[in-house]
């Protein structure tokens, strides 16, 4: 079970990333690989659902909060998930997004004490590298402020 405390220290704040090679069926499995130390974040890759099969995911103690699902072509897809009760602002990054070339979704953490973009990305072995590099700058360039702080989660770039 998650922890219900949600008092957080940076030094004590945990992110959980996983290609997960398609979601659907392996929510058991992912909570007992997690399990006893559960992560605040749970970044995952590859998880070949579309927006609404999402919606119907339940990992117990958390909540789905920010997803990019492919368009054109099946599986990949990126999503993040937070323990409840943290708080959080989703930041929309579609506009950069291309199925296979570049999947990305982010969320914005602030906590009484410190404050993280967390960003789970996903480029697929046949993606268009350039495109991947270029899309990533441009992202990354519309977030950028002065004492940013980035925790990048993903695989395949």
């Amino acid at each position: 079970m998650v922890n219900d405390n949600v008092n957080l220290d940076s030094n004590l704040f945990t992110v959980y990333h996983q290609n997960i090679c398609g979601l659907k069926g392996k929510t058991d499995e992912l909570i007992s690989s997690m399990s006893p130390n559960f992560p605040h974040i749970l970044c995952l890759s590859e998880h070949h659902l579309k927006h609404t099969e999402l919606d119907q995911i339940n990992i117990e103690g958390f909540k789905l909060c920010t997803v990019y699902c492919r368009h054109t072509t099946k599986r990949g897809g990126v999503c993040i998930f937070i323990q409840k009760g943290l708080k959080y602002s989703k930041i929309n990054v579609n506009k950069y997004c291309k199925d296979q070339d570049i999947e990305i979704c982010m969320l914005n953490l602030k906590t009484i004490s410190f404050s993280f973009h967390i960003m789970a990305v996903y480029r697929a072995p046949t993606g268009n590298f350039n495109l991947f590099l270029n899309r990533f700058d441009d992202t990354l360039k519309s977030i950028y402020r002065a004492n940013l702080n980035l925790i990048l989660c993903g695989d395949k770039y």
